[in-house]
C-alpha cells in the first residue's frame, strides 16, 4: 500500500487517465474505424470479382428493390429504352489518369417504365473550366450493356456551368428534381465501351488489399502498448525507490559503524593519556622536544579521524563511492 501511494500524485493520476482514454480510443474507434473500412474494401472487391466473371443480365431481373444496386453493384445488366438527351447533366471535379474531366449524365427511359439515370463516360475539362463539345446520346429505342451502380452520397446540389447543371456526387434522388424526371433514386447505371450514346468509359476500380487492415491492427497494438508502457515505468520507478531506499539504509549503517570505530579510538587515547598523566613524575621530558603538547581533546580526535580514514577512507572516497552509486542507478 505504501507503493502505491507513492503514485497518488497530479503527474501519475493525469498519466493513468490519459492511457485509460487512449487505449479505450484505440480499441472503441480508431481500430474499428479502420477495420471497417477493410471490411468494406473486401466487399467491393468481391462485388467487382464477381461482376467481371458473371454474364449480363436484363436489369429488371436483378433489381427488384433498392438494396439490389448495393448487392449487386458492378454487376453488367442490360436494358432496352430511349435516352432523353434534353435533360442532361455533369459530374465535376472527377479525373481519369490524372487528368480532370466532366462525366456526362443522362436519364434513358427504359421500356419497363422507369428511367435510370446513366453514365454514359467522360470528357477533358475545356479551357478555365469550360465544358467542350461531345457526341449526343442517340435517338430512337436502343438497348445498351451497363454496369450498376449505387448512389453516392454528399454535397449534390448541382451548380451551373456553361448553361448545364453539374453536381459533385452522383444522387438521382437530387438530379431527378433538378432535370424534372422521375429517375430511380437507388442507383444508377455506368455504361461501359461501345454502346449506343457511350463516350470515353468510365474506368472499374482494380482490385487492391489497401492499407486499412495493417492501420487496424496497429491501433489495437498501440492500445495494448499504452497501458503496458505505462506498468513498465511504474515498476521501474518501484525499483529505482527501493534501490534508494536500500543504499540509503546501508550509507546509514556505515555511518554508524564509522562512529562507533571512532569514539572507541577516543577513548582508547584519553585512557593512554590519563594513564600517561598519573606516571608523569618518573618520565623526563626530552629536552629537545620543544613542540607544544597537544591536550587530549586533540589527541582523541586526531585518533578518531585516523580511523575513519583507516577503515572507510577520505571524504573524497566516499563521494566518489555515492557518485558510483548514483551513476550505476541510472545506467540500470
Amino acid at each position: 500500500m505504501r507503493n502505491l501511494r507513492r503514485f497518488l500524485t497530479p503527474g501519475w493520476i493525469l498519466g493513468v487517465i490519459a492511457v485509460i482514454l487512449f487505449a479505450w480510443a484505440c480499441f472503441a474507434l480508431l481500430a474499428p474505424w479502420q477495420l471497417g473500412k477493410s471490411d468494406d474494401l473486401q466487399a467491393r472487391n468481391d462485388r467487382i470479382a464477381t461482376a467481371i466473371e458473371a454474364a449480363p443480365a436484363p436489369v429488371d431481373q436483378l433489381v427488384n428493390s433498392p438494396l439490389d444496386f448495393t448487392d449487386h453493384e458492378w454487376r453488367l445488366v442490360t436494358v432496352s429504352g430511349q435516352w432523353r438527351p434534353e435533360s442532361e447533366a455533369l459530374l465535376r471535379l472527377r479525373s481519369v489518369d490524372g487528368t480532370p474531366v466532366y462525366q456526362v449524365l443522362t436519364p434513358f427511359a427504359a421500356d419497363s417504365g422507369t428511367e435510370y439515370l446513366v453514365n454514359r463516360g467522360h470528357v477533358p475539362v475545356g479551357e478555365a473550366g469550360s465544358v467542350p463539345d461531345y457526341a449526343a446520346a442517340p435517338s430512337g429505342e436502343v438497348e445498351i450493356t451497363a454496369r450498376l451502380r449505387k448512389a453516392e452520397t454528399g454535397e449534390s446540389e448541382p451548380v451551373t456551368v456553361d448553361g448545364q447543371p453539374t453536381v459533385r456526387v452522383i444522387d438521382p434522388a437530387v438530379l431527378g428534381r433538378t432535370l424534372d424526371q422521375p429517375l430511380e433514386d437507388a442507383g444508377y447505371l455506368q455504361l461501359i465501351s461501345d454502346q449506343p450514346g457511350s463516350l470515353a468509359p468510365v474506368p472499374i476500380p482494380g482490385i487492391e488489399a489497401g492499407p486499412y487492415l495493417s492501420y487496424g491492427l496497429q491501433w489495437l497494438l498501440f492500445g495494448i502498448l499504452a497501458p503496458a508502457g505505462l506498468g513498465y515505468f511504474a515498476w521501474a520507478e518501484i525499483k529505482a525507490r527501493r534501490r534508494d531506499a536500500e543504499n540509503a539504509a546501508a550509507d546509514g549503517t556505515a555511518d554508524g559503524a564509522a562512529d562507533g570505530a571512532a569514539q572507541g579510538a577516543a577513548d582508547g587515547v584519553a585512557h593512554g593519556v590519563a594513564h600517561g598523566a598519573v606516571g608523569s613524575d618518573s618520565v623526563d621530558p626530552d629536552p629537545a622536544d620543544d613542540r607544544p603538547a597537544s591536550t587530549p581533546e586533540e589527541d582523541a580526535t586526531a585518533a578518531r579521524e585516523r580511523a575513519m580514514r583507516a577503515r572507510y577512507g577520505s571524504r573524497d572516497d566516499a563521494e566518489r563511492r555515492r557518485a558510483h552509486r548514483r551513476a550505476d542507478r541510472l545506467r540500470s
